[in-house]
């Protein structure tokens, strides 16, 4: 009895070890244990303000309380988009003081206030195109929040992202996680299925015209150079995945203060920013380079 009460013990405990290895850490969230005081950083049993025991009003006011422009527990201020050294000393990195985030900002970027951006508050709720047609808004699962795209427990995905977002499964290669740069493009290739969760009809590798109108590829090989010169002398860039066009390539998932002027005002479907990463959708030079 004793024995297989050992055995028992054994496979629980291997199970355990095999979970945690499962669910690693793809951010700074994760690896908790079994005495961990971080449970407390966000959550209180009984007197908690929100759903889920959480000690904040809601969702994304937790997680700017540190990722926040005033935020002190964490050194990605996803409000302005931009990495502040020494908030959370511990974790310092390679990133340089005052960088661009990847993701963009919720508020503002590059010091100005941005001009598209997905909604994490818990209001929004349709996506261009989910479950539907290209250029129609949809429904989705539950309202836009963080937690909509990130677990904050951890995840084996890149960035903490969650394994399943809007109902659909979503695998994101880790591909940063020996040395993080929150500034430098480190994105797995299967970057767009996290964006395709929710737009699905927009991730094609082809052309895809099944609306009577064509889309951009992603998801395919980029063969051209990765940088350009254009007329002005500024030096534009091709942001890739693993050497793939994805949708970050061209959008932020956060947001953008890019302006759209002349021929570029009022395109598409949404007649704004669209979350691109260049003024007047000049992403399409970086690729082009005409």
């Amino acid at each position: 009895m004793k024995k297989l009460l050992l055995v028992s013990l054994l496979v629980l405990a291997m199970m355990l070890f095999i979970s945690g290895v499962a669910s690693a850490n793809g951010g700074p969230h994760g690896d908790y244990t079994a005495t961990t005081d971080a449970c407390a950083g966000c959550h209180r049993a009984h007197t908690a303000s929100s759903d889920n025991l959480l000690m904040a009003d809601s969702t994304y006011d937790l997680c700017v309380s540190c990722h926040g422009s005033s935020g002190t527990g964490a050194n990605t201020n996803v409000d302005d988009g931009v990495y502040v050294d020494g908030r959370a000393p511990s974790k310092d990195d390679g990133t340089p003081d005052g960088a661009a985030l990847l993701g963009g900002g919720f508020v503002n970027y590059n010091g100005a206030a941005v001009t598209s951006t997905h909604d994490p508050t818990g209001v929004e709720n349709q996506a261009w195109g989910a479950g539907n047609e290209r250029g129609v808004l949809a429904a989705i699962s539950d309202p836009l929040d963080c937690a909509s795209c990130h677990d904050p427990h951890g995840s084996p995905n890149y960035r903490i992202i969650k394994e399943e977002i809007n109902g659909v499964s979503v695998t994101v290669a880790q591909s940063d996680e020996a040395s993080k740069n929150y500034s430098v493009v480190s994105w797995s290739a299967q970057q767009s299925n996290v964006c395709g969760a929710c737009h699905n009809p927009y991730q094609h590798a082809t052309a895809d015209t099944t609306t009577g109108t064509f889309t951009h590829a992603v998801d395919v090989t980029y063969g051209g150079s990765t940088t350009f010169t254009d007329g002005n002398g500024d030096t534009v860039s091709v942001d890739l995945a693993s050497g793939y066009i994805v949708c970050q390539t061209c959008h932020f998932p956060h947001g953008t203060s890019a302006a759209m002027t002349g021929y570029a005002a009022g395109a598409g479907p949404a007649g704004d920013s669209a979350l691109l990463r260049k003024d007047n959708r000049g992403v399409c030079q970086a690729c082009h380079q005409k």
